[in-house]
């Protein structure tokens, strides 16, 4: 649920500042990072699950999910039409479908990734994206998530209403390589840029500052700054801090004009 801000306001002289359309953007970058990082990470797990490529059926992370590779190589994650409990705590519905052009293990497989009424909690995500195996980098494997055109749609009791992102990242393994199958100390970084326009139409661009840490022990994204630019707005620019350096927090601090501002997500 996105969070409604009190109207936050600053005056110098005669001159006053209303922040809560640079908070309402930061906000929307925030969700579009962690839902489209939980993609990756979902996706991460059922390709590299050895029994579901063995048996072709097998339960990750609260999805049915399936594997066949007589037509090509098709990978569907199915949280099923009813809304199914998962382990990081919420809840998901619909299908996420991802077709390969070779074994994910191999450098430059590229996967393209589809979802059929997929909601978690109460945002929907629509539009195709792809995640390719971009090889070794300074000796880690990295990965490339690209998301051309997304819609994130919210279907909560508090705010309706749809917003675009895209997105360009790319996400190192820096921890858990050594432990196949157990993923809760697996750690990727995040690095690259994202744009979109919000829920009211604003238009932004985002860049990664400080990449991101992207714990799968942690629903949210615990650590990381990201840099907001909003040209149409009288504050133009800002950044996002997520703090959770000590601990997985489902908080964030915004900084504009060098003020902070707290963030709290109960949900996304």
């Amino acid at each position: 649920m996105i969070a409604f801000f009190a109207i936050i306001s600053c005056k110098k002289g005669s001159i006053e500042t209303n922040y809560n359309p640079s908070l309402n953007v930061a906000n929307n970058q925030v969700i579009a990072e962690r839902a489209y990082s939980q993609v990756f990470n979902i996706f991460f797990m059922v390709v590299s699950d050895s029994l579901l490529k063995t048996t072709g059926s097998n339960q990750i992370f609260g999805a049915e999910c399936t594997y066949q590779d007589t037509n090509g190589i098709v990978y569907v994650i199915d949280y099923l039409p009813y809304y199914t409990s998962c382990p990081d705590g919420k809840v998901r519905k619909g299908v996420i479908t991802a077709t390969l052009d070779k074994n994910f293990s191999e450098e430059g497989a590229i996967a393209t990734l589809s979802f059929s009424n997929y909601v978690v909690d109460d945002l929907k995500l629509d539009g195709d994206n792809s995640i390719s195996n971009a090889g070794i980098s300074t000796g880690l494997q990295t990965y490339e998530h690209d998301i051309a055109s997304a819609t994130l749609t919210f279907y909560d009791t508090v705010s309706h209403g749809s917003y675009k992102w895209s997105s360009a990242k790319v996400f190192t393994w820096v921890e858990g390589a050594v432990t196949p199958g157990n993923y809760e100390d697996d750690v990727f970084e995040i690095a690259g840029s994202s744009s979109g326009s919000d829920l009211y139409g604003v238009e932004f661009a985002a860049i990664t500052d400080e990449v991101l840490g992207d714990y799968f022990s942690c629903r949210w994204i615990r650590t990381g700054r990201t840099y907001i630019s909003t040209p149409g707005l009288d504050v133009q620019s800002g950044y996002i801090d997520y703090i959770g350096e000590d601990t997985c927090t489902n908080q964030v601090i915004y900084y504009f004009n060098g003020n902070p501002f707290y963030d709290q997500f109960d949900q996304h």
